[in-house]
């Protein structure tokens, strides 16, 4: 079983113990590949320094077990925002060589890779060539893989805001939303979902008719790189796990996540609940509210609020979330924007094979 999927709590951002047990139940040298994916407490604000704090203790830690190379490669995205049930923790993702060889075709399996752009220059966030360099990555992660758009069920995309220390007098600056919408629709056209000729700076979070279904992304002030995440199923991959993607109406839709988790292969109780918690390794949901702020009709606050709107929906959703999942360990997105139908949703989840 070449692909590893473990959690890990933390106590606080720049906790590594469960990390580092988790990573020491490995040989360093065996180790191909490895990611995190990471939800810290924070206000997810520009001045809010909680994610470089957990990255540099992660990478830290990385580098005690395994070495500057292995740190250096690894795949490393921390998301601020555990509003509601959600638990601080970390999601460990390893791929290892444990000296068996598999064959190109047969069962599909999971496999995982990271990409990371250049820099993106200030004057060019928010614009049509950030979106084409997002698309870019997404397709070196791909190549990387050895997968085609098909294989792809999810990817988490981290795109750049432009911080003070980037601040440009003849640079638009741009909201976290704008940046999310950016990086969506240049996902959705790495993976065939939008055809290029609609990729304008016009339908930047203006025409919501515009959509992919397998991109979740986040936006960050630190490090000013496109950075990407990929999950796929691929055809000889010797993992115990697969990964399946779905999505909801909205955020009180339950039946929509029961749903997928059904479709992935998961069993659920009379309640409605996950029956065997063992099954499953990973959840990913990302959630959002239409631009009027209602959801099936009803007037919310949700975006009039003097609270930020995503803590709204992050809230909202662990709450849903976890009492299907019965854990408080969700990595929850906010905003949808570009990402499923306005007001929709989308959820993967990464659950262990039949017999596996």
């Amino acid at each position: 079983m070449p692909v590893h999927v473990l959690s890990y709590d933390t106590a606080h951002p720049g906790d590594t113990r469960h990390l580092e047990a988790a990573l020491g139940r490995f040989a360093p040298e065996s180790v191909r590949r490895l990611a995190l994916l990471v939800k810290t407490e924070g206000n997810a604000s520009v001045n809010d320094f909680s994610r470089e704090y957990g990255m540099l203790s992660a990478r830290q830690a990385i580098t005690r077990f395994g070495g500057s190379n292995l740190a250096e490669g690894a795949t490393m995205l921390f998301s601020t925002g555990c509003e509601g049930v959600i638990s601080p923790f970390g999601y460990a993702f390893i791929d290892v060589d444990d000296g068996t060889t598999t064959p190109s075709g047969g069962e599909k399996g999971l496999v995982f890779g990271g990409a990371c752009s250049r820099k993106v220059a200030a004057e060019e966030i928010g614009t049509l060539a950030h979106a084409l360099l997002v698309a870019d990555t997404v397709r070196q992660g791909m190549k990387d893989l050895a997968i085609g758009p098909d294989d792809v069920q999810l990817i988490i995309v981290k795109t750049p805001l432009l911080g003070e220390s980037r601040a440009d007098p003849a640079a638009a600056r741009i909201t976290s939303a704008f940046s999310k919408a950016v990086g969506a629709l240049g996902a959705a056209l790495a993976l065939g979902e939008i055809a290029p000729e609609h990729v304008v700076p016009e339908a930047f979070d203006r025409d919501h008719s515009l959509f992919g279904r397998r991109a979740m992304v986040f936006s960050s002030s630190e490090g000013g790189n496109v950075e990407v995440l990929i999950f796929a199923n691929r055809a000889g991959a010797a993992s115990d796990w697969i990964i399946h993607t779905g999505g909801f109406s909205d955020l009180l839709d339950a039946s929509g996540i029961r749903r997928t988790l059904e479709e992935a292969g998961c069993r659920l109780d009379a309640d409605g609940t996950l029956a065997d918690a063992d099954t499953l390794g990973a959840a990913f949901i990302k959630a959002g509210i239409a631009s009027n702020g209602r959801v099936r009709q009803y007037r919310t606050t949700i975006r009039t609020s003097d609270l930020d709107m995503d803590k709204h929906v992050r809230a909202s959703m662990s709450g849903l979330a976890g009492s299907i999942l019965g854990t408080c360990r969700m990595f929850i997105s906010a905003n949808t924007v570009h990402q499923a139908p306005e007001g929709a949703g989308l959820c993967a989840f990464i659950v262990r094979k039949a017999g596996a």
